[in-house]
């Protein structure tokens, strides 16, 4: 999933895509793609702070670019991101408890 949201970097560094699945152990596809969506934001972010800090208007020529997601990109994305599968587990078991069969207890 990582590998089909996030592309490489094209300076030939390749994304930690192992590292990636390890550390996202109990994420749903929606928390993954959050993930790799807020990975994505962070070169946009750069450029707006860049932006921002003038206040006139930038030529064109002198915009800067948006840059490839980095390591640090996506470690940013996992310390502002956390798996909600975890907030649905409790409401289901205690759903369960509360209506659920008493045969198999």
């Amino acid at each position: 999933m990582f590998e089909e949201l996030l592309s490489s970097p094209t300076d030939g560094e390749k994304l930690p895509y192992d590292l990636l699945v390890e550390r996202t152990e109990g994420y749903s596809g929606s928390d993954i793609r959050l993930v790799c969506k807020e990975a994505a934001m962070q070169p946009l972010r750069r450029v707006m702070a860049v932006l921002e800090d003038h206040h006139e208007v930038v030529p064109e020529d002198e915009l800067p670019t948006v840059g490839p997601i980095s390591h640090g990109d996506i470690e940013a994305a996992l310390k502002n991101t956390r798996p909600s599968s975890h907030l649905n587990a409790s409401c289901y078991e205690q759903f369960n408890a509360d209506y659920g069969s008493q045969i198999l207890q």
